[in-house]
Protein backbone atom coordinates (compact mmCIF):
# COMPACT_ATOMS: atom_id res chain seq x y z
CA UNK A 1 0.00 0.00 0.00
CA UNK A 2 1.06 3.63 -0.39
CA UNK A 3 0.45 6.45 1.93
CA UNK A 4 -0.36 9.78 0.45
CA UNK A 5 2.05 12.81 0.65
CA UNK A 6 1.16 15.47 2.70
CA UNK A 7 1.51 17.61 -1.06
CA UNK A 8 -1.21 15.10 -2.73
CA UNK A 9 -3.32 15.96 0.28
CA UNK A 10 -2.91 19.86 0.87
CA UNK A 11 -4.02 20.17 -3.36
CA UNK A 12 -6.50 17.68 -3.30
CA UNK A 13 -7.99 18.97 0.34
CA UNK A 14 -7.06 22.76 0.16
CA UNK A 15 -7.25 24.48 3.03
CA UNK A 16 -9.40 27.80 3.56
CA UNK A 17 -8.48 31.14 5.56
CA UNK A 18 -10.79 30.57 8.71
CA UNK A 19 -9.80 33.35 10.77
CA UNK A 20 -12.81 34.98 9.88
CA UNK A 21 -14.87 32.49 11.21
CA UNK A 22 -13.35 32.54 14.49
CA UNK A 23 -15.93 31.95 17.15
CA UNK A 24 -13.42 34.33 19.54
CA UNK A 25 -13.11 36.51 17.29
CA UNK A 26 -14.03 39.86 19.74
CA UNK A 27 -13.00 42.53 17.31
CA UNK A 28 -16.01 41.47 14.85
CA UNK A 29 -17.83 40.39 17.47
CA UNK A 30 -17.91 43.35 20.55
CA UNK A 31 -20.49 45.04 19.44
CA UNK A 32 -22.87 42.38 18.21
CA UNK A 33 -22.50 40.18 21.58
CA UNK A 34 -23.75 43.72 23.46
CA UNK A 35 -26.33 43.26 21.17
CA UNK A 36 -27.19 39.82 21.35
CA UNK A 37 -26.59 39.67 24.93
CA UNK A 38 -29.23 42.72 25.94
CA UNK A 39 -31.50 41.00 23.34
CA UNK A 40 -31.04 37.49 24.60
CA UNK A 41 -31.88 38.85 28.07
CA UNK A 42 -35.19 40.51 27.06
CA UNK A 43 -36.25 37.73 25.63
CA UNK A 44 -35.31 35.36 28.83
CA UNK A 45 -37.46 37.77 30.83
CA UNK A 46 -40.02 37.79 27.95
CA UNK A 47 -40.31 33.69 28.18
CA UNK A 48 -39.73 34.02 31.62
CA UNK A 49 -42.97 35.83 32.36
CA UNK A 50 -44.68 33.93 29.67
CA UNK A 51 -44.16 30.73 32.02
CA UNK A 52 -45.56 32.56 34.95
CA UNK A 53 -48.56 33.37 33.19
CA UNK A 54 -48.98 30.06 31.70
CA UNK A 55 -47.67 28.52 34.75
CA UNK A 56 -51.12 30.83 36.27
CA UNK A 57 -53.21 29.24 33.86
CA UNK A 58 -52.59 26.22 34.49
CA UNK A 59 -53.15 27.15 38.35
CA UNK A 60 -56.12 28.39 37.30
CA UNK A 61 -57.79 25.49 35.16
CA UNK A 62 -56.34 22.78 37.49
CA UNK A 63 -58.45 24.57 40.36
CA UNK A 64 -61.88 24.84 37.89
CA UNK A 65 -61.22 21.16 37.25
CA UNK A 66 -61.32 20.21 41.14
CA UNK A 67 -64.21 22.56 41.11
CA UNK A 68 -66.08 21.00 38.54
CA UNK A 69 -64.82 17.23 39.98
CA UNK A 70 -66.19 18.30 43.52
CA UNK A 71 -69.78 19.35 41.97
CA UNK A 72 -69.58 15.70 39.79
CA UNK A 73 -69.57 13.85 43.12
CA UNK A 74 -72.10 16.19 44.65
CA UNK A 75 -74.05 15.09 41.45
CA UNK A 76 -73.46 11.59 41.61
CA UNK A 77 -74.23 11.69 45.31
CA UNK A 78 -77.40 13.69 44.91
CA UNK A 79 -78.62 10.96 42.01
CA UNK A 80 -77.48 8.19 44.36
CA UNK A 81 -80.07 9.61 46.66
CA UNK A 82 -82.96 10.19 44.65
CA UNK A 83 -82.81 6.85 43.15
CA UNK A 84 -83.27 5.17 46.66
CA UNK A 85 -85.53 7.64 46.89
CA UNK A 86 -87.46 6.51 43.73
CA UNK A 87 -86.54 2.64 44.75
CA UNK A 88 -88.87 2.99 47.93
CA UNK A 89 -91.66 5.29 46.20
CA UNK A 90 -92.31 2.17 44.22
CA UNK A 91 -92.25 -0.06 46.84
CA UNK A 92 -94.85 1.58 48.37
CA UNK A 93 -96.58 1.91 44.98
CA UNK A 94 -96.58 -1.74 44.80
CA UNK A 95 -97.39 -2.23 48.36
CA UNK A 96 -100.57 0.36 47.72
CA UNK A 97 -101.49 -1.21 44.86
CA UNK A 98 -102.11 -4.91 46.85
CA UNK A 99 -103.75 -3.13 48.89
CA UNK A 100 -105.59 -1.55 46.72
CA UNK A 101 -106.55 -5.22 45.32
CA UNK A 102 -107.72 -6.85 48.77
CA UNK A 103 -109.61 -3.23 49.44
CA UNK A 104 -111.46 -3.88 45.73
CA UNK A 105 -112.13 -7.38 46.79
CA UNK A 106 -113.57 -7.13 50.12
CA UNK A 107 -115.60 -4.03 48.58
CA UNK A 108 -116.68 -6.59 45.77
CA UNK A 109 -117.47 -9.31 48.27
CA UNK A 110 -119.37 -6.77 50.29
CA UNK A 111 -121.76 -5.86 47.47
CA UNK A 112 -123.09 -8.54 46.26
Amino acid sequence: TTTASEEDVSSRYPRTDRSGFNRYNRDANASGNLVSSSTLEKKIEDLEKEVLRERQENLRLVRLMQDKEEMIGKLQEEIDLLNRDLDDIEDENEQLKQENKTLLKVVGQLTR
